[in-house]
């Protein structure tokens, strides 16, 4: 197995960000919302190729979201057929504290992840997303030895403002 530097640098896809900005235009913003990461850790960034979402089993409430599990390994082993692309991590929205730093709920799941044997992660990409002065502000952290460091997010567009789905009558 070739040592991984650590991660640096996230870089979403357009693809990636169109399904984020999808579910964000039909989330009602009162509850938490969000969905897997696939991908490629190539040297110190990771690109992120795919970004799941919620599924129709989703738990969501205010504070705290927990994905479809079968409907993400569906998507995920679908992503590696296609391209190899593999589980990096998560992302999610904050709509309640406007924070776009993990709570302590947040990194429990980290480090629960992380020292998981099964899924062998060396660093896992977390993005967060919160309502920020009518728009989304957005962080990508990289998790690695119990450790969650802010981390430079490159994104090919703009994330679209969290009302921008109420003047348009729904996503386009």
């Amino acid at each position: 197995m070739t040592l991984q530097q650590p991660v640096t640098r996230v870089r979403l896809t357009a693809r990636a960000v169109r399904t984020i900005t999808t579910e964000l235009a039909t989330n009602d913003h009162a509850t938490e919302t969000g969905g897997i990461l696939l991908g490629r850790h190539d040297r110190d960034t990771v690109v992120v190729r795919h970004a799941g979402t919620p599924g129709p089993a989703a738990v969501r409430t205010p504070t705290s979201f927990l994905r479809d599990l079968a409907h993400a390994q569906a998507f995920a082993d679908q992503a590696f057929a296609d391209d190899g692309s593999i589980w990096i991590g998560e992302w999610h929205t904050h709509p309640t504290s406007a924070t776009t730093t993990p709570s302590p709920r947040d990194a429990s799941t980290y480090r629960r992840l992380l020292g998981d044997p099964e899924l062998a992660f060396h660093t896992l990409i977390a993005v967060i997303l919160a309502p920020h002065r009518g728009s989304w502000a957005v962080q990508a952290w990289a998790c690695r030895h119990h450790r969650i460091t802010a981390t430079q997010l490159q994104l090919p567009v703009h994330l679209m403002s969290p009302t921008d789905h109420r003047d348009r009558g729904g996503p386009s």
